[in-house]
């Protein structure tokens, strides 16, 4: 799907594609681009489609480079959908002509919030230039991943509520990783991306606003903060998985002491009654007239003194 976007005195309005080879300011979103459209890119920018499909490929690592009229710049963007995980977005950014192409393969939450802004914002965004955009569209990155940070942090606080109920704790360990999991593919994203703002404002990118560079110190100040935040979240949840694994090794040790004490409590009748159930013919009490009213208050006296043992021991 494509969604073209150009300044036109002084207003943001829909557009097409022919539009990026015209003077003045567009932004150009593939997203899911067709075969066809990715040859039409690549012919544009000047670059193979197979390169292309590399760059929007899932495991495409953050990068940023120069072609002959264009800067190249790939970073990760999560998702909200589903699993917390991240995807590449690529970007074609040219000064010259003024012009930004950017291709997703799956839908961007920073970008659809970036499409639903007003019409003033946009135009104040868009009269400053491609670079500006392009430095719109990273912060609304790191603001996504601020949102679903927040949220792992609110999931982690239930996960810590629930340890101490074992009927509620048995989902405990696949939440914990999946959370787990998911932190460990925003810290690589981070960092990766980190990397490349940091190139950004170091001009690395031939084709960007020198003008505007200074305002990505900001945002590399912002993905250290989330990269540290994230560093945060996976320590807790690691205490987190530690103290749940501590209780449940202690409720096993108790269930196996009242276990024990209980197995005693039972042994000590069925000791006296298997005594007095061997087949012997000569035994003391066998001929006594209260003997089996003797061997009955003796197990009843054993077992009252078992449980009062045990129990004041706390193993009941």
């Amino acid at each position: 799907m494509l969604t073209v976007q150009k300044l036109e005195n002084g207003k943001v309005l829909q557009g097409k594609f022919e539009d990026i080879k015209k003077r003045g300011v567009v932004w150009a979103d593939f997203q899911k681009p067709s075969k066809e459209e990715i040859e039409k890119i690549a012919e544009f920018v000047g670059i193979s489609a197979v390169e292309i499909r590399e760059f929007l490929h899932a495991n495409s690592r953050p990068l940023i480079a120069n072609l002959e009229k264009y800067s190249i710049i790939v970073l990760q963007s999560p998702q909200e959908k589903g699993e917390d995980v991240t995807m590449p977005l690529l970007a074609f950014i040219s000064k010259k002509s003024n012009d930004l192409i950017t291709m997703h393969m799956h839908e961007m939450p920073s970008l659809n919030r970036m499409k639903e802004w007003e019409d003033k914002r946009k135009a104040r965004i868009f009269e400053k230039g491609t670079t500006f955009i392009l430095y719109n569209i990273i912060d609304e990155i790191a603001s996504t991943y601020s949102l679903i940070l927040s949220a792992i942090d609110e999931r982690i606080d239930k996960l810590e509520e629930g340890i101490y109920h074992l009927p509620q704790s048995q989902r405990l360990m696949g939440d914990s990783l999946k959370i787990k999991k998911s932190l460990i593919y925003f810290y690589k994203a981070l960092i990766a991306n980190r990397e490349v703002v940091s190139g950004i404002e170091k001009e690395y990118g031939e084709f960007l606003d020198k003008k505007g560079l200074s305002k990505f110190r900001l945002l590399y100040s912002d993905f250290t903060q989330l990269v540290e935040l994230t560093v945060t979240y996976r320590d807790i949840l690691t205490t987190t998985i530690e103290v749940y694994l501590s209780v449940v090794s202690n409720n096993l040790n108790v269930t196996v002491k009242k276990l024990t004490a209980w197995g005693a409590i039972i042994l000590l009748p069925t000791l006296i009654s298997g005594i007095y159930g061997m087949n012997f013919k000569y035994m003391p009490e066998i001929p006594w007239v209260h003997g089996y009213w003797f061997a009955l208050s003796l197990m009843l006296v054993l077992v009252i003194l078992a449980y009062a043992y045990f129990k004041r021991k706390d193993w009941i």
